[in-house]
C-alpha cells in the first residue's frame, strides 16, 4: 500500500512592492502656481497702495477657486500658503453680523472638502486625531453657554469668538481627506514650508535694523502669521524641530535639503528677534526630543550651538535671559509687574488657585479670564492669560485640563505612529517633527497663551492630518491596514512568512 503524501495549500506568490520615486518633482502647472505665489508677494511688497492689494486678493481668490475645482490639493495648498495673509482681508465681507474671514474660511473648506469626495469618492477612513479634536471644540462651545449662563453677555458674541477660534482646527480633517496620494501631500508640505520661510523672512527684513542698532528689546519681531512677538516666536518654535528633521533626513537631490537648511535658518534666525524666552525654550526641547531619533549630526549642531552661544547669541537676547533669572524692584507693585512679562506670569500662577476654588471642575466659563483674574487675582487688575494652562484651568477647570493633556497626547502619539507604521522616509521624518512641534507647543504655552491663537497651528494641522493618514494607510493601493480577506487561503501553521 502506497503511503498517502501530505499535501499542503499552494503558497501564494509574495508581492512585491512597488518601486516608488524617493523625490516628487513638479508639474508644470504647479511650478507656474509657485511662480504666480511669489510673484503675488513681490508686487504686494512692491506696490503697497489698497488698489495693488484688493486687485492681487481679487485674482487670488478667482486661481484659487478655479483650482480648487480642478484638483483639490492645489487648493489646498493655495489656502495654506495664504494663511497668513488671511487678516488682510476685510473683515466685514458680507453685511451679516458674524460673517467674517473666519467663516468664509469655513465654508471653503467644506466646498474644498466636498470637491473631493465627488472627485475621488467617499473617504472611509477615519482620523483619531480628529476625535480629540472634536472633543476639545465641544468642550468650547459648552463652556462658551456656561459664560453666557453666568455673566449673561451675549451669547452670539462669545459664539463668534469660539467660531474664530475653533475654524482653523478643520485643517487637519480637510487635510485628512483631501490629501490623499504622496504628490498631494507633499505639494502640501511644500506650500506650508514656503509660507513658513516668507513670514520669517518678513520678520527679519522688518527688525533687522534694529538688531544691528541694539533696540531690539524696544522692536521685537512679528510677522502677518503673529503680529504678537510671543504668538510669532511660539509658531516658529514648533515649526523648527519640522525644518531640522526634514533638513538632515529629507530624501531626494541635494537641493532640496539645501532649500530646508535656509528656511531652519531664517525660521531659527526668526525666533531669536522674537526674544521670547519661552518660545527659545520649547525650541530647543523640541529640537532635542527630533535628535533623539537617531538624529546625531542634528544632535552634534545642538552641541556646538549650545558651546559657542557667546559668539552667535546677541546681546539683547542675553538680557531678556537675565531678566527671568533675577528680581528687580517690589514685586508687589502693580505698575512693575504690569510692565514685566514673567513677574506677570508668577502672579497668574499664584492666583490659579483662588481663580479656580468656585468652580473647580467646569470653570467660569470660555472668555472670562480677565474678569476672574480682576476678582480673585493678587494685584486687582484686568489682564489676558499669560499663560495657556491657567486660561484652561480657569475658564474650563479640571475637565479642560484633562481634555487639552488628552489632545497633545493624541498629537504626540501621531507623529510616533507615522514613524513606526508610515512606510516613505518622508512622511516618517515628518512624524518626528510634528512629535517635536507638539512638545515645542506643550512647553511654550506654559509661558502665553499660544493655543489661543490656533491660526499659527494652521501649518501643524495639515502636517497632523497627512502623517495620521499615511500611519493608518497601506504601501501603494492606499488599502487600510486590518484583516484579510474572507476569501483569501488560510496559512498554514508552518508558514511564518509576514
Amino acid at each position: 500500500m502506497t503511503p498517502a503524501v501530505a499535501t499542503h495549500p499552494p503558497l501564494r506568490p509574495v508581492r512585491e512592492r512597488p518601486e516608488e520615486p524617493r523625490s516628487v518633482k513638479l508639474a508644470a502647472n504647479e511650478v507656474m502656481l509657485l511662480v504666480t505665489a511669489v510673484c503675488c508677494v513681490a508686487i504686494a511688497y512692491a506696490f503697497p497702495f489698497r488698489s495693488v492689494k484688493y486687485g492681487l486678493i481679487v485674482f487670488f481668490g478667482t486661481l484659487l477657486l478655479l483650482q480648487t475645482v480642478r484638483r483639490p490639493a492645489i487648493g489646498m495648498a493655495m489656502l495654506v500658503f495664504a494663511a497668513p495673509a488671511m487678516d488682510l482681508l476685510p473683515q466685514t465681507l458680507l453685511p451679516i453680523r458674524g460673517f467674517n474671514v473666519e467663516t468664509a474660511m469655513i465654508l471653503f473648506l467644506l466646498f474644498l472638502w466636498g470637491r473631493a469626495n465627488m472627485m475621488y469618492g467617499r473617504d472611509t477612513a477615519r482620523t483619531t486625531l480628529g476625535r480629540f479634536v472634536l472633543a476639545y471644540v465641544l468642550m468650547i462651545l459648552l463652556s462658551s453657554v456656561h459664560t453666557w449662563l453666568l455673566f449673561r453677555v451675549s451669547l452670539f458674541d462669545i459664539l463668534a469668538k469660539a467660531k474664530n477660534h475653533l475654524s482653523w482646527m478643520l485643517y487637519l480633517p480637510v487635510a485628512f481627506h483631501t490629501l490623499r496620494t504622496p504628490r498631494d501631500q507633499k505639494l502640501c508640505f511644500g506650500a506650508s514650508v514656503l509660507s513658513i520661510f516668507l513670514v520669517s523672512v518678513q520678520a527679519i527684513n522688518n527688525h533687522w535694523l534694529a538688531f544691528v542698532a541694539g533696540t531690539l528689546d524696544r522692536h521685537r519681531a512679528g510677522s502677518l502669521l503673529a503680529p504678537q512677538p510671543n504668538i510669532f516666536g511660539g509658531a516658529l518654535a514648533m515649526y523648527l524641530p519640522v525644518l531640522a528633521v526634514m533638513t538632515i533626513n529629507a530624501s531626494g537631490p541635494r537641493l532640496v535639503r539645501f532649500w530646508y537648511a535656509i528656511c531652519s535658518v531664517a525660521c531659527g534666525f526668526a525666533l531669536i528677534l522674537t526674544l521670547s524666552r519661552g518660545a527659545w525654550l520649547g525650541a530647543v526641547a523640541g529640537l532635542l526630543v527630533v535628535a533623539m531619533f537617531r538624529n546625531w549630526k542634528l544632535l552634534a549642531l545642538l552641541v556646538l550651538l549650545a558651546a559657542t552661544w557667546q559668539l552667535w547669541v546677541p546681546q539683547a537676547a542675553i538680557d531678556r535671559v537675565q531678566m527671568t533669572t533675577k528680581a528687580e524692584g517690589d514685586l508687589g507693585a502693580e505698575d512693575q509687574i504690569a510692565d514685566d512679562s514673567t513677574q506677570m506670569r508668577i502672579e497668574q500662577y499664584r492666583s490659579l488657585p483662588a481663580m479656580m476654588a468656585p468652580h473647580p471642575i467646569v470653570g467660569w466659563g470660555y472668555k472670562s479670564f480677565p474678569r476672574i483674574f480682576q476678582k480673585y487675582g493678587t494685584l486687582g487688575i484686568v489682564k489676558g492669560a499669560h499663560s495657556t494652562y491657567c486660561q484652561i484651568a480657569t475658564e474650563e477647570g479640571i475637565v479642560g485640563l484633562v481634555v487639552l493633556a488628552a489632545l497633545f497626547f493624541a498629537m504626540a502619539m501621531t507623529g510616533i505612529r507615522a514613524y513606526k507604521d508610515a512606510e516613505d522616509p518622508f512622511h516618517r521624518w515628518l512624524g518626528v517633527g510634528v512629535l517635536g512641534a507638539t512638545v515645542s507647543m506643550a512647553l511654550c504655552m506654559a509661558t502665553g497663551a499660544r493655543f489661543e491663537a490656533q491660526k499659527v497651528f494652521v501649518y501643524f494641522w495639515v502636517f497632523a492630518g497627512v502623517v495620521e493618514r499615511e500611519a493608518i494607510f497601506g504601501f501603494a493601493g492606499r488599502a487600510p491596514r486590518g484583516p484579510r480577506p474572507l476569501d483569501a487561503a488560510p496559512r498554514p501553521a508552518w508558514d511564518a512568512r509576514p
